[in-house]
């Protein structure tokens, strides 16, 4: 009889994976390193770029793909042109260059350079003041405009100032140098008419605002104090810049300018008696109350 065996552990077969499974395993470790050696650039990039974050940038040599992939983009280059333009003047250096000013005798344009090839960079109305440096090349000054050095036509410039016409110049709104007392009670478009006119006829001193007459008691009618020619150029200026000042009508010199019979230029007035009631002494503006455009 066979005696039975005795007890123990028995040892398992070793059964091997195939090649192509072993494979695939020891491939994805690979990755897997793979993975930890491009976190490991990564870090090492962020935490040197962070630390160099106030210095000028590196410029990255082409081709280095990985390291451009990591930063999301492509490093900047460090530029020539800032190091190359010309620090802007001081006010206060510009200031020490002026010698002087002059008029500018219709618009002109102001230039970058002396060349009528340079760039316009802004336009200086007519009557305006230019600051000049007395510095010149061939046909065209040195001016100081907004703090720089500029230059413009020598023969747009004069220290004569010219005569502007009735369109030209501009419309101030702003409130007159002499005071606003005459604006009390004014309607709006009165109140333009009186302020356009300051500015642009300083030498009128006196004016006829609110009273307990006709449209002066409203409020619609302004008188100005003036005679002779400057009244007619008053005139002028107003008609010019009717719609603006929203002016209805004018009389001045015994005679009446409607905007409804604009046509029609001046009209004759009846004899009333004295220079004052034929308005030789001052031209009344009556206006519309508020349907300037200003």
């Amino acid at each position: 009889m066979t005696p039975p065996p005795k007890p123990g552990r028995r040892r398992k077969p070793v059964v091997r994976d195939p090649w192509h499974v072993r494979a695939r395993r020891h491939g994805g470790a690979y990755a897997g390193a793979a993975s930890l050696a491009v976190a490991a650039v990564a870090s090492v990039w962020t935490s040197s770029s962070s630390g160099a974050a106030e210095a000028d940038p590196v410029p990255v040599a082409h081709g280095d793909i990985v390291t451009e992939a990591l930063a999301g983009s492509k490093l900047p280059r460090a530029s020539r042109s800032s190091a190359e333009r010309a620090p802007l003047p001081s006010a206060v250096k510009a200031e020490q260059r002026i010698e002087g000013a002059m008029f500018a005798q219709k618009t002109v344009p102001v230039r970058a350079d002396a060349s009528s090839d340079s760039p316009v960079l802004a336009t200086i109305a007519k009557g305006k003041t230019v600051q000049v440096t007395g510095t010149t090349r061939g046909a065209w000054s040195e001016i100081i405009h907004n703090d720089l050095s500029r230059w413009v036509a020598t023969k747009h410039l004069s220290e004569d100032e010219p005569k502007l016409g009735p369109k030209e110049g501009g419309i101030s709104t702003a409130p007159c140098a002499r005071g606003s007392a005459v604006e009390a009670g004014l309607q709006p478009d009165t109140i333009r008419v009186y302020r356009a006119v300051c500015a642009r006829f300083p030498q009128i001193t006196s004016y006829g605002g609110r009273a307990g007459r006709g449209e002066h008691a409203t409020g619609h009618s302004l008188d100005i104090m003036v005679r002779g020619q400057l009244g007619w150029e008053i005139a002028a200026f107003l008609q010019a810049n009717r719609v603006e000042l929203g002016v209805s009508y004018l009389i001045y010199e015994q005679r009446i300018w409607t905007v409804q019979r604009g046509g029609e230029g001046w009209r004759g007035m009846s004899d009333r008696g004295g220079a004052t009631a034929n308005h030789y002494d001052h031209v009344h503006v009556t206006t519309y109350g508020d349907a300037g455009t200003l």
